[in-house]
């Protein structure tokens, strides 16, 4: 079995097209090796963790930004559990033809039964897109 290693030093790091990174690293080599790619590299070492998730929390909790807000906004947005800046799952209604799609789906779905009318239109709709398929290949 693997040993997992614990992440011991934490930050970011600005390659030459000046995009911002998050860098973690378990030993003094990989920062060298940051450097040696000539990157600028900007890394505390933190208390051990073992996710980037948990490093970019430290990096939060001991204030490496020092008040840049750019900078704790990056940090925030490496956070995965417990982020108040997450986006939430959206909720979206469909229309739902036949008890089948939901049992095969296995979601909550809130049933608005269709129209013959419209039951027509989509099955138009879809077997217009179906030969246009057919006829491109």
């Amino acid at each position: 079995m693997a040993k997992i290693e614990s992440i011991k030093y934490a930050g970011y790091s600005r390659d030459k097209s000046g995009k911002m990174r998050f860098r973690t690293a378990t030993t003094q080599k990989r920062v060298y090796q940051l450097e040696a790619l000539g990157e600028e590299v900007h890394m505390v070492i933190i208390n051990d963790v073992y996710s980037k998730s948990a490093a970019a929390k430290e990096l939060l909790r001991i204030n490496h930004a020092n008040g840049a807000k750019e900078l704790e906004a990056f940090y925030a947005a490496q956070v995965r559990d417990e982020n108040p800046f997450k986006k939430t799952a959206r909720v979206v209604k469909i229309r739902v033809p036949n008890m089948a799609m939901v049992k095969l789906v296995g979601a909550k779905v809130e049933e608005v039964p269709l129209t013959a009318k419209e039951a027509r239109k989509i099955r138009a709709e879809f077997n217009r897109k179906v030969k246009a398929a057919y006829e491109a290949n």
